[in-house]
Order: C-alpha cells, then sequence, then structure tokens
C-alpha cells in the first residue's frame, strides 16, 4: 500500500473515528454512551390567553400579559419563545420539573414623546393541557410619559397545545426580519 503525503495522519484518524463509534454504540458494560440531546418538554406550537385580574396602570387594552400564538424552542430545561410568524424571540423561560418560568421584555409606543418598558414574569405549572399559571408586569416610562410609573399589572395566562396541523395563523407575505 502506497500512502501519499499526509495520508498517515489520515489513516490514524479514520481509526480514531471507529473507535469512537463502536464506544458510542454502548456495547456492554464500561463503553462509553452518548447521550441524545433532548427536546425542552414545551417546545412546539402554543396558543396563549391572558386575562388582566388587577391593573395599577390602567394604559389600555394593548399592555397586558403575552397573548396569541407562540412557538417555544429549545433544548433541556431552557427555552425561547417567539412569535409564530417568523419566530422572533419574545423572551426565554425555563421549565423545572412541573414548574415554568417565562420572562419577557417588550417596548410599546405610545407617542412621540412616551414609550412603555414592559418587564413581564410568568410563573406556573405544567398539567397534561399545557401550561398555566399568574403573570406579574411592571411598567416604566420612556421619555415623557407623566407622572404614575412604574406601575404593576397582574393576571393570569393558560397555554394549549396547536394541533399538529398549526395554530391557525395566517402570517402576512414579507419577508421576516433578521433576529
Amino acid at each position: 500500500m502506497r500512502l501519499r503525503s499526509g495520508g498517515v495522519p489520515l489513516v490514524v484518524a479514520s481509526l480514531l473515528s471507529l473507535l469512537a463509534v463502536s464506544a458510542c454504540n454502548n456495547n456492554g458494560p464500561g463503553r462509553v454512551g452518548v447521550v441524545p440531546s433532548m427536546d425542552n418538554p414545551l417546545s412546539g406550537d402554543w396558543n396563549v390567553r391572558s386575562t388582566i385580574s388587577a391593573d395599577g396602570c390602567n394604559l389600555g387594552p394593548g399592555v397586558g400579559p403575552i397573548s396569541g400564538s407562540f412557538v417555544i424552542s429549545g433544548h433541556g430545561p431552557s427555552f425561547v419563545i417567539g412569535s409564530v410568524c417568523c419566530g422572533i424571540p419574545l423572551g426565554t423561560g425555563n421549565t423545572e420539573g412541573s414548574v415554568v418560568t417565562i420572562q419577557s421584555d417588550r417596548t410599546v409606543i405610545s407617542s412621540a414623546a412616551c414609550s412603555w418598558r414592559i418587564d413581564e414574569l410568568d410563573a406556573g405549572t405544567v398539567d397534561e393541557l399545557g401550561f398555566s399559571g399568574g403573570a406579574s408586569l411592571t411598567v416604566t416610562a420612556v421619555g415623557d410619559c407623566g407622572p404614575g410609573f412604574p406601575c404593576q399589572i397582574h393576571g393570569d395566562f393558560s397555554a394549549t397545545r396547536c394541533p399538529d396541523v398549526g395554530c391557525g395563523v395566517v402570517c402576512p407575505l414579507f419577508v421576516c426580519p433578521d433576529r
């Protein structure tokens, strides 16, 4: 067998690869196994509904807990929640056993001189129907918004998994912005 320049390292690398594949088959005691990556149990599309139980801000119907159709993606206990259309990230979350927490931060423009920064923390539990719990929002003023800030909004949320055919959302016909 004739080897070209650099052939020996190639043969050694090939043999090492074969050894690694053999070790990963977990064919007996003392063998190394590969642990498959685990999707977050909440990965998929969800319809989220929310209600407001206490509104110390009175900023109108556009300011409340997140609701609508969302996609959750992630591995292990951590995940990202985003819009079904384009998947633009809206927040992050974590699952620990049956407990779920979601953190989202967004800004709503009120006028040319005022915006509201909304920091939302949702905490709840996962069950066979989905997940649900309480939502706490802190709204702070950005710009000239007048008195009364920061203020609090509290409510409840519930999420049910969308059917395999999707959430029934028609996404706009435009190119999604870069994330």
